[in-house]
């Protein structure tokens, strides 16, 4: 009798192994799954040179090309020796000189914009007629922002990067992908070592299907699964906002996090759908003891509606650019004239 079991599992077995080495034969020839699929830089469409490379800092898997120029998403991309997008600045801060070290994603960076059409060089145009206002000669905004990090990835650039340079003020730009762990742009799956199971196709064709029922359960708004206060991507949230507060309190540098809005279509701002999103966001921030602040009322006030400031959906245009840097650079007038009058 047991032998006849133990038969009879080791049949059923190898005809689930057999089942299932056929479903992914099938899905490989006939029905390839993109989701989550490891991808090579020889997939990039013509014309377009990498200015990435896979990084050598724990917890990074690719940063910029320190010296690199390149087209990326349709723009000439200039990385100076910091590896920052931009002029070259030098490591050692000038004397007389008010440093802003800008981090975050690919609205930091500036994803298919001109190097003067991000936010990060239009916060130190806007800055720098002021500078004696900040007690300097000078005002330098340095952008280590790259397309396609999180916020782990941020907290990593607060630690090992931005306060090697020693700014004056850090600011993390937030977007509403930040929460997101699994690579699902082409950036990341570039510069990652998958685990073995990421490779099958089986695996991702399941996982695809979990993924969109997590985001159903949010009535297909992939920006409140990603903020729900029981998943993993908060958490990791949570965890890199207490992150950049150690590091920054450490050295004694002040950070600001900066909220940044999604362009959807409408005549105005007044149905922007996430306002409680960013609200949740300042809110942990500031529990964590750092300083946060919203552009979104700065957008609310220009007057042009959410196409005019957009490049597409998620990315300011160079005008979009300049109400962001308006909006932070007043704030760090009024958190500098605070501090300098304690």
């Amino acid at each position: 009798m047991a032998s006849r079991r133990i038969r009879a599992l080791t049949i059923a077995g190898a005809s689930l192994v057999l089942a299932l080495a056929a479903a992914e034969a099938g899905l490989r020839a006939l029905r390839p799954v993109a989701h989550l699929e490891p991808l090579d830089p020889a997939t990039l469409p013509a014309g377009t040179s990498l200015v990435h490379r896979r990084s050598g800092l724990p917890g990074l898997n690719y940063e910029l090309v320190p010296g690199a120029q390149g087209t990326y998403a349709g723009v000439e991309v200039s990385v100076n020796a910091l590896g920052a997008r931009g002029p070259e600045v030098q490591r050692v801060k000038p004397p007389g000189t008010f440093r802003i070290v800008a981090v975050g994603d690919s609205l930091t960076f500036g994803f298919g914009a001109p190097q003067a059409g991000t936010w990060p060089a239009a916060l130190e145009r806007q800055l720098a007629p002021r500078a004696a206002e900040l007690g300097a000669r000078a005002v330098e905004v340095v952008n280590l922002g790259v397309s396609g990090y999180n916020a782990a990835d941020e907290a990593v650039v607060v630690e090992r990067r931005a306060l090697e340079l020693d700014p004056d003020w850090i600011v993390v730009g937030y977007f509403l992908n930040d929460p997101q762990r699994a690579p699902l742009q082409p950036i990341q799956r570039i510069f990652r070592d998958p685990p073995p199971w990421e490779r099958l196709h089986l695996w991702r064709l399941v996982d695809a299907w979990r993924f969109a029922r997590a985001k159903a359960r949010h009535g297909g708004d992939g920006y409140r699964m990603l903020h729900a206060r029981d998943g993993a991507g908060w958490a990791m949230v949570q965890g890199a906002l207490r992150d950049m507060r150690r590091a920054s309190a450490a050295r004694g540098v002040p950070l600001l996090l900066v909220t940044l809005p999604a362009f959807p279509p409408g005549p105005d701002w007044s149905a922007y759908p996430w306002r409680d999103l960013h609200e949740q966001v300042l809110a942990e921030a500031r529990a964590a003891g750092l300083a946060a602040f919203d552009v979104l009322p700065a957008f609310a006030a220009d007057g042009r509606r959410p196409k005019d400031l957009g490049a597409d959906f998620e990315h300011p245009n160079p005008a979009g650019a300049e109400v962001i840097a308006a909006g932070v650079a007043a704030e760090i007038l009024r958190l500098a004239g605070e501090a300098r009058s304690r």
